[in-house]
């Protein structure tokens, strides 16, 4: 601080020790000094200087009780003492003056020569500030912010020193608080920058993260911290811009350790502010988040392939699909020749054929019937797979009547429905006639011998689907075979037991899916099965 010049008024002592009489008036105009340069608000020193009386510094002085104001005569003994000394540092007056001022340092400080050190600092620039840990009277300690400023006579000879304590206790303890959480933190790299972007703070996570001891990189820029291609392209410097401008700056990339090895970042840049709104830096939060980075490059590979994969099966099935309807298309004309030959040949030379040759020819019909159900069954499981047409509202009961009226012949009480006649579904009319139809038909095959069918068919609301339940009394599925039986080919028993292509499941599984739905069965050997499909509700007709 600067010299003080009200000092020309005091009246000095011959051993140069200040006298009692002018002290009040030195620690008006020190305070007033050092309060000045700690940008404290307060009137000119000029409007003081009419002022003489002693008594009204004196009591402007102990007026104040937040900070210890006092005089230190050239060797640091202390020659006065105001009430916010004693308040802070619990001393009396009588107790304290005469005494050395070290007698507030700690064993560290003293050991270290501390007190004598700051007098000299004071003696040479004028004055000294500092922060650090004091001991009051009882022993205990406060974080004291202090300002010494050395006084001099008008013939510039040193005659004492005014000193002004504040006690930051509460401010450095919350400061040591967010300190030891801030490098408590390991997961997350946390520090501190000016605003030029270099370190200022440093954590232990930030250390873990990026290999930087503090003492390696405080003081360093940030840029250190980026690979080469985005530190050419001012990477950082936009971090910093965007961050000022905007408050914030956020984003993921590569960022460099200090082995040189890379990881990918998280990055949260914060600017920070006084209270003016000054930019006094930024506050750096970096996650570690390789791991997850390269899980989801792995995962967009594998989604990929799986892509790749699904379009090739999609085309592979989609040639399979035409080479079936080609092929099953072109068969049908060869099946209806041998089929008619074949029954011309019954019917015209029976009479000339023994037992054998009647049995033969039998077999060429049966043969040719059950290639051409094989064949149009190819055909319709082709044309559910290429079926675009719009979904519309379908009464589920109509079209259950439908698929019945297609079975033809049914045994007596075999067949029971219990459906409301208002449930619709959103499906294709035709292609929910065939899946139903396929359902019964299967249901009143499978049924035990000698015993005749017992099919009930019922639906209900689920949410905002309707379920169709094909329960029937037959022979039942056992587990293991329960998912495969929805594909093509699928057979679990012999033609000679239960007639079939084995693609009716596979024409149910495929259309109810084209319609949105979905399709199961539930079942147990010998205690039947419950096959369903489910569907989107539709608008009442």
């Amino acid at each position: 601080m600067a010299e003080c010049d009200p000092c020309s008024d005091l009246t000095v002592r011959q051993d140069c020790r200040i006298s009692p009489h002018s002290i009040k008036r030195v620690l008006l105009e020190f305070l007033i000094d050092a309060m000045a340069k700690s940008h404290t608000i307060v009137p000119p020193v000029a409007a003081f200087r009419g002022i003489k009386s002693p008594d009204v510094f004196g009591r402007l002085v102990d007026t104040v009780s937040d900070y210890a104001i006092f005089v230190l005569d050239p060797s640091g003994n202390i020659s006065s003492w105001n009430p916010g000394a004693q308040r802070l540092k619990g001393y009396l007056a009588n107790e304290v003056i005469g005494k050395h001022f070290s007698i507030f340092y700690t064993a560290a400080d003293l050991a270290k020569d501390k007190p004598a050190h700051e007098l000299t600092m004071a003696s040479k620039v004028g004055h000294f500030e500092d922060e650090g840990w004091r001991v009051r009277k009882d022993g205990t300690r406060f974080w004291a912010n202090v300002i010494i400023t050395r006084l001099l006579d008008d013939d510039g000879q040193l005659i004492g020193f005014g000193k002004i304590t504040r006690d930051l206790t509460e401010r450095r303890l919350s400061e040591l608080r967010y300190r030891l959480l801030i490098e408590s933190v390991n997961d997350y790299a946390i520090f501190s920058m000016d605003p030029h972007g270099h370190v200022t703070s440093w954590n232990s996570g930030a250390q873990r993260i990026k290999g930087y001891a503090p003492d390696e990189i405080i003081g360093k820029h940030f840029s250190a911290f980026y690979p080469d291609e985005d530190r050419k392209a001012g990477m950082p410097e936009t971090v910093l811009r965007t961050a000022e401008r905007e408050g914030h700056f956020e984003g993921e990339g590569w960022r460099k350790r200090k082995d040189g090895t890379k990881f990918w970042a998280n990055v949260v840049v914060t600017a920070l502010r006084d209270e003016e709104g000054a930019l006094t830096g930024f506050s750096k939060v970096t996650r570690d988040l390789t791991d997850r980075k390269l899980l989801l490059d792995e995962l967009k590979r594998h989604s990929a392939e799986l892509e790749l994969r699904i379009a090739e099966r999609d085309q592979s099935n989609a040639e399979l699909e035409a080479f079936a309807y080609s092929v099953s298309h072109d068969l049908r004309a060869p099946l209806r020749a041998i089929s008619g030959f074949a029954d011309a040949l019954q019917e015209d030379c029976a009479q000339q054929l023994d037992r054998r040759g009647q049995e033969y020819v039998k077999e060429i019909i049966d043969a040719s019937r059950r290639m051409n159900m094989l064949v149009q069954d190819l055909l319709e499981y082709g044309r559910v797979g290429r079926i675009s047409a719009p979904l519309a509202s379908v009464n589920l009961l109509n079209a259950i009547n439908e698929a019945r009226r297609q079975l033809g012949d049914v045994p007596p009480g075999s067949l029971k429905v219990d459906v409301p006649a208002v449930l619709c579904v959103c499906a294709h009319p035709q292609m929910l006639t065939q899946v139903i139809f396929n359902l019964l038909s299967n249901a009143l095959k499978f049924h035990k011998k000698d015993l005749l069918p017992e099919v009930q068919v019922s639906a209900e609301k689920r949410d905002e689907y309707v379920r169709l339940n094909v329960r029937d009394s037959g022979i039942g599925i056992a587990p293991e075979h329960q998912e495969r039986i929805w594909n093509v080919f699928e057979r679990l028993h012999g033609r000679e037991s239960y007639a079939g292509t084995g693609i009716g499941l596979a024409i149910v599984k495929r259309a109810t899916e084209r319609m949105d739905g979905s399709s199961g069965v539930i079942s147990h050997p010998g205690d039947g099965s419950t096959f369903w499909i489910e569907l989107p509700q539709g608008p009442s007709k």
